[in-house]
C-alpha cells in the first residue's frame, strides 16, 4: 500500500464533519447567518446540488475553517457556550488544505494534529461530542475511511483560487459523471492542470464522495513561470511508467509478475473502486511514441462504462475520437481584470487610473492566456511605470519593460504551442498556414464555417480531405475559439504570431512554407481582394464574405454565388440582388429567406430593394401560374400561389403600408387579376385608376364577366369601361378591348340583342393572330347567331338566315387546326351553346 500515514487526515475529516454535526444540534437553519448560508448554497450549486437542502447537508457545503470561524463566533454562543476561541486550529486548517502534495504526515505532526484536535474537543464543552471523539479515536479509526490522493507531480498548487472558470469547473463536475473518459484540451498556458487540481480539491471534499481514490499522473516535461520555461525532470516518462506507479500507490507487489501481469492487476483493481485516474499533460507522451498504448487505456475505461471509476485527461489535443473533447477557452477581458486584480492585491495602487483603453491592450497582449496574464503581472508589479506608461513603451521596445513583455510573448508562444500543431496532419498545416497568413494579412479577428468554405473551394483544398480542414481541428488545438450561439471563431493572435515565426522545427508546415507553395499566389489574389473591398470602409467578415462572393459571381455569372453572399450578409439588397437573377422556382423554393430579413421588412426601410424584392416574387409567382395554365407545372396549385401572395402581405411593410409606385401596383393587379382574385386586385388599384388605365380597363371587364347575375354590378364596370375607352381607347390592346365587347354582348344578349350584336360584331375589325382573339371570335359568331333569333321573333316566317350564316361559318371553324388548340373545356362550352341554338333552329 502506499506508504502516507493517513491518520492525521482522518482525524481532519473526522473533525470536520463533527463540527457539523455539533452545529445542527445546538441551532436552527433560521439562526444561521444569511452570509454563511449563500456561502454554502453557492458551494452546494457549484458542485452541481439541486437546491433546496436540508439544514444538515447544507453545513457539508462549508469546510472546517468556515465552521470553526462561526462556532467560536459571539452569535454562537448565545446558543450554546464553548471556548473554542481560544484554541488555535490553524495546523488543522493547514493541513487540510494540503492536499496537492504527496499527503505524507510524519509521525510528529500527526501528534500536533492528535493534540490540536483534543483540545478543540473539549473547548465545545459537549460530553457527547467529547465520548464520539474517544471512540474514533479507539474503535473507529483504523476502519475510518476518506478519499485518497495519489499525486505524481513535481510542481505544487501555487494559486489559492481559480479564477474565472467557475461555469468550466462546474461542466467538469457534470462530464466526468458521464462514464466517456474526458479530455481538457488546448494549448498550453490556457490553465488545464490548474482547472483539473481545482476539480480534485473539490471531489475529495465533496459531501457526495465520487471517487474513493484519485491518481493524479503527471506527464509534464516543462513549465512556464513568470517568463521562463523550466525544464521538468518527468515523474513518468511513458506508458510502463504510469503502470509501475499506478501499481506502487495501490500496494501491488511486482517483483515476481511480468508487466502484461502486473497491468492487469492495476486495471483489476481501479474497476474495483471508485477511482478517478488523471493523466496530466498526456500530449508530452503521445507524440514521442505509440498513441495506441493510452487509447487502449481509453478503450478500457470505455468497456467498463458500469464501474464507478473514470479517466481524466488533459492534454493539447486528446487521444482522437475516444473521448469527451473539454476544450478550455481564453479568459474573456472581465475575467483577465479579475485575475489581474486578485495577483495585485497587495499593489493596490497600481490598479488606480486604468483606462479601458489600457485594459483592451493587456487583453490584447495575453489574448486571454492566464499563463500570460500572470507573466504579465509579474513585470507589472516589479516596475514603477502605470499601465498607460507599459502600453505606450510596449509598440517601440525601448524600455527595459517593454523588451521584457516581448521576449516573455516569445518565451510562451515557443511553450504554449510546443507540441500542440505537431499533432496535426500535414494537409490541417498546410490549411492552418493558409488560414493565418489570411488573418495577419488582413487584420481579420475571426473567421466563419463559411469563410472556411470559400478558402477550401478557391484554394482547391478539398482534394487534402475535408476531415483534415474541419475546424473541430483548429478549436482542439486552440487556433480557434466558437463564439457561442454562432457559425464563427475567434482568433487566437498568438497562435499567427507562432507559425509566422521561427519558434517551430523543419517538421511543421508554416507560413513560409506556404509562400513557396503553389497555393500562395490564389490566397495572395483572395487578400487583395479584401483589401479592395475594405478600401473604402471597414466591413465586418460577413460583409467581407458577402462582397468577395459577389466578385466570384460577376467573373462566373454563377447564381449560386450570390445566393451564398445572401446568406453572409442577410440583407434586403442582397437579397434583392439573388432574386433579380434567379429563376422563378428558386425565388420560390427560397421564399423563406424572407424571414432572415425580417426586421427591415416589418420597419419599412430600403423601400427601393423592397419594391425590387416584391416585383420579383410578384413576376415569379405571375410566371408559374403561366406555367400552371400551359399544363407544364402538374404538382402546383393556383391556390398555392395565393398563398404565397398572402404571405408576402403579412412580410412586407410597403405592401401593408401601401407605400409602392405604380409599377408594383400594377404588376400585383395583373397577378391577382390572373387568379381572378379581382376584389383583392381592385382594392390594389382603388385611387390610382388615373394612372392604371390599361389594368383598369381589364380589371373591370373581368368584373363584367364575373358579376352576370347582379345587372347593377355590371353596368357600372360596363360604364366604368366605356369611360376609359372614350378617353385612351388607343392605348388598349386589341385582345382587351376584344374581352370587353364579347363581356359586354355576353351581357346583353338577351336584355339587348340588337346592343349585343353590334358590340360581338367588332370583333370582325380585329386581326385573329392569336389563341385569345381566336376564342372571342368564336364566340362573337355564337352570340350573334343568337341575337339574329332574337331580333326576329323566332318566326319562320321572318327567320333571318344570318343566324344561319353565323352557325355555318362556326361549323367551318371546327375543321381548322387552331380550332383543335383550344382548351377542351372551352371547346365543350362553345359546343354546347351551338346545340341549344340547332335545337332551336329546328323548332322553328
Amino acid at each position: 500500500m502506499y506508504l502516507t500515514n493517513t491518520d492525521g487526515y482522518k482525524m481532519i475529516f473526522y473533525i470536520e464533519n463533527l463540527l457539523r454535526d455539533y452545529i445542527c444540534k445546538h441551532i436552527t437553519e433560521e439562526e444561521i447567518p444569511e452570509k454563511m448560508k449563500l456561502e454554502a448554497e453557492q458551494n452546494a450549486i457549484n458542485n452541481g446540488i439541486e437546491q433546496p437542502l436540508n439544514f444538515r447537508n447544507l453545513l457539508d457545503y462549508l469546510h472546517l475553517g468556515q465552521l470553526y470561524d462561526f462556532v467560536k463566533s459571539n452569535s454562537f454562543s448565545k446558543f450554546k457556550q464553548n471556548t473554542s476561541k481560544l484554541v488555535t486550529i490553524s495546523e488543522l486548517i493547514r493541513k487540510r488544505n494540503n492536499i496537492m502534495h504527496s499527503r505524507t504526515i510524519t509521525l510528529e505532526q500527526k501528534e500536533i494534529i492528535k493534540e490540536t484536535a483534543e483540545k478543540f474537543i473539549i473547548s465545545l464543552q459537549d460530553a457527547d461530542f467529547k465520548n464520539k471523539w474517544d471512540r474514533f479515536l479507539q474503535e473507529e479509526i483504523n476502519n475510518y475511511t476518506i478519499p485518497l490522493f495519489f499525486v505524481e507531480y513535481t510542481l505544487g498548487k501555487n494559486f489559492d483560487t481559480l479564477v474565472g472558470r467557475e461555469q468550466e469547473l462546474q461542466s467538469l463536475k457534470r462530464a466526468i459523471k458521464i462514464p466517456t473518459p474526458v479530455s481538457v484540451i488546448r494549448h498550453g498556458g490556457i490553465g488545464k492542470t490548474a482547472l483539473v487540481l481545482q476539480l480534485v480539491e473539490d471531489l475529495l471534499y465533496s459531501p457526495e464522495r465520487p471517487f474513493d481514490r484519485i491518481y493524479f499522473m503527471s506527464f509534464k516535461s516543462t513549465s512556464y513561470n513568470n517568463g521562463q520555461i523550466k525544464k521538468i525532470d518527468k515523474s513518468i516518462n511513458n506508458h510502463n511508467d504510469l503502470i509501475y506507479t499506478l501499481a506502487n500507490y495501490i500496494g501491488i507487489e511486482n517483483k515476481e509478475v511480468n508487466l502484461e501481469e502486473l497491468e492487469n492487476l492495476v486495471w483489476n483493481n481501479i474497476f474495483s473502486t471508485k477511482s478517478l485516474l488523471i493523466l496530466d499533460n498526456l500530449e508530452t507522451e503521445i507524440v514521442r511514441s505509440n498513441m495506441s498504448e493510452f487509447t487502449k487505456i481509453a478503450d478500457k475505461f470505455i468497456q467498463n462504462f458500469a464501474n464507478p471509476s473514470r479517466l481524466l485527461i488533459t492534454s493539447r489535443y486528446g487521444l482522437g475520437d475516444r473521448e469527451q473533447k473539454f476544450p478550455l477557452y481564453e479568459l474573456d477581458l472581465d475575467r483577465t481584470k479579475e485575475l489581474i486584480k486578485i495577483n495585485l492585491h497587495n499593489n493596490n495602487h497600481k490598479l488606480k487610473n486604468i483606462n479601458n483603453e489600457d485594459w483592451k491592450w493587456v487583453q490584447e497582449y495575453s489574448q486571454g492566456n492566464p499563463g500570460l496574464i500572470l507573466t504579465f503581472c509579474n513585470t507589472f508589479k516589479n516596475t514603477q511605470k502605470s499601465l498607460a506608461d507599459l502600453r505606450i513603451e510596449y509598440n517601440s521596445k525601448y524600455s527595459s519593460e517593454a523588451r521584457e513583455l516581448h521576449d516573455s510573448q516569445d518565451t510562451f508562444l515557443e511553450f504554449c504551442f510546443d507540441n500542440t500543431i505537431d499533432s496535426l496532419t500535414k494537409e490541417s498545416q498546410i490549411f492552418l498556414s493558409a488560414l493565418c497568413y489570411l488573418c495577419d494579412e488582413t487584420s481579420i479577428t475571426e473567421i466563419s464555417e463559411e469563410l472556411i468554405t470559400f478558402l477550401i473551394d478557391e484554394l482547391d483544398m478539398g482534394k487534402l480531405g475535408i476531415y483534415n480542414l474541419r475546424a473541430s481541428n483548429y478549436v482542439n488545438i486552440g487556433f480557434l475559439q466558437p463564439v457561442l450561439r454562432s457559425d464563427k471563431y475567434y482568433v487566437n493572435n498568438l497562435f499567427i504570431e507562432y507559425l509566422n515565426g521561427n519558434f517551430s522545427d523543419q517538421e511543421v508546415f508554416t507560413v513560409y512554407d506556404l509562400k513557396k507553395s503553389d497555393w500562395f499566389p490564389v490566397i495572395n489574389q483572395i487578400v487583395s481582394d479584401i483589401y479592395d473591398i475594405q478600401f473604402d470602409e471597414e466591413l465586418s467578415l460577413e460583409q467581407t464574405l458577402s462582397n468577395l462572393y459577389k466578385a466570384k459571381y460577376k467573373l462566373t455569372s454563377d447564381n449560386s454565388y450570390l445566393l451564398r453572399s445572401f446568406l453572409c450578409d442577410c440583407n434586403l439588397k442582397n437579397l434583392a440582388d439573388y432574386y433579380q437573377s434567379a429563376s422563378s422556382q428558386d425565388i420560390l423554393n427560397n421564399f423563406s429567406f424572407l424571414e432572415k430579413v425580417k426586421i427591415p421588412l416589418l420597419q419599412n426601410s430600403d423601400l427601393i430593394n423592397q419594391e425590387k424584392i416584391c416585383n420579383k416574387l410578384i413576376d415569379s409567382l405571375h410566371t408559374i401560374n403561366q406555367l400552371i395554365n400551359t399544363k407544364k407545372i402538374k404538382n402546383f396549385r393556383q391556390s398555392n400561389l395565393m398563398e404565397y401572395f398572402n404571405q408576402l402581405e403579412k412580410k412586407l411593410g410597403i405592401l401593408k403600408s401601401s407605400n409602392f409606385n405604380i409599377k408594383t401596383r400594377t404588376k400585383i393587379c395583373y397577378f391577382l387579376s390572373s387568379l381572378n382574385e379581382l376584389d383583392k386586385a381592385e382594392n390594389y388599384l382603388k385611387n390610382h385608376e388615373e394612372n392604371m388605365k390599361n389594368i383598369a380597363f381589364e380589371l373591370y371587364t373581368k368584373k363584367i364577366g364575373s358579376n352576370t347575375e347582379n345587372k347593377e354590378q355590371c353596368n357600372k364596370y360596363i360604364d366604368k369601361c366605356q369611360i376609359i375607352l372614350s378617353k385612351d381607347a388607343k392605348n388598349l390592346s386589341e385582345k382587351a378591348k376584344a374581352r370587353f365587347y364579347i363581356y359586354n354582348a355576353r351581357f346583353h344578349q338577351d336584355s339587348s340583342p340588337k346592343n349585343s350584336f353590334k358590340n360581338a360584331s367588332l370583333i370582325d375589325a380585329y386581326e385573329i393572330n392569336n389563341s385569345i382573339l381566336y376564342s372571342f371570335y368564336l364566340e362573337s359568331l355564337l352570340i350573334r347567331a343568337h341575337c339574329s333569333l332574337r331580333l326576329n321573333g323566332l318566326k319562320r316566317n321572318t327567320f333571318n338566315e344570318n343566324a344561319l350564316d353565323f352557325i355555318n361559318k362556326y361549323k367551318e371553324e371546327i375543321k381548322s387546326s387552331e380550332y383543335s388548340k383550344l382548351f377542351p373545356k372551352k371547346r365543350k362550352s362553345f359546343e354546347e351553346n351551338l346545340q341549344k341554338l340547332e335545337r332551336i333552329i329546328q323548332k322553328i
